[in-house]
C-alpha cells in the first residue's frame, strides 16, 4: 500500500496517529495517555455521563471554574466513600455534561448536585436536577452478506 513511500514518511504517519503524551515503550508498544479521546460508534451521551440542565449564566460560571468543579465533586464523592470520580466537565445539551468513570447512582447524583452548587455559588433552594442520559441504544450490524438475487422471485 505504501511501497513507493520512504520508510521515514510511513513512520511519521504512524506516529502522528498518537497523541504527544503517548510514547512507545522499549518493546515498541504504544500506550495512549489517559486524556486521549476514545472513538465511539455513536455521537450521543453515554451512561458514564451526568447531564445537568442549567441556565446560561450558571453554565458560564461553572465552565470558568471547570477544574474546581471537578475537584470539588470528587472531594464530595471521596467523603461519601464512593468509587465514582468525575473526570471532566464540558458545556453540552443546554447545560453541562460531567464525564465519570462509572455509571452514577442516585445517591452520587445528590452529592454531585450539592458540591456543584457550592462551586457555582448557588443557594440551596436553587433547582438543579442532575440526571443520567435516557436514550435508547441500538446495534449496528456490519459485514453481513446479502444476496439480492435469492429474494428476487419472492
Amino acid at each position: 500500500m505504501f511501497s513507493d513511500l520512504p520508510i521515514e514518511k510511513v513512520l511519521a504517519m504512524h506516529q502522528s496517529g498518537f497523541s504527544a503524551s503517548a510514547s512507545p515503550n522499549r518493546e515498541g508498544t504504544v500506550y495512549p495517555s489517559a486524556s486521549r479521546v476514545l472513538k465511539m460508534t455513536m455521537h450521543g451521551p453515554t451512561r458514564y455521563q451526568v447531564l445537568i440542565p442549567l441556565d446560561t449564566p450558571t453554565v458560564e460560571v461553572i465552565m470558568a471554574n471547570a477544574a474546581t468543579a471537578v475537584e470539588s465533586c470528587n472531594r464530595g464523592l471521596v467523603e461519601t466513600h464512593s468509587k465514582l470520580r468525575v473526570e471532566s466537565v464540558c458545556k453540552a445539551w443546554d447545560g453541562i455534561s460531567m464525564s465519570t468513570n462509572f455509571v452514577t447512582l442516585a445517591a452520587e447524583l445528590e452529592v454531585i448536585k450539592q458540591w456543584l452548587k457550592k462551586v457555582a455559588g448557588l443557594a440551596a433552594s436553587t433547582v438543579m436536577e442532575p440526571c443520567l442520559p435516557q436514550s435508547k441504544s441500538f446495534l449496528k450490524i456490519l459485514g453481513v452478506l446479502f444476496f439480492f438475487f435469492l429474494f428476487k422471485n419472492l
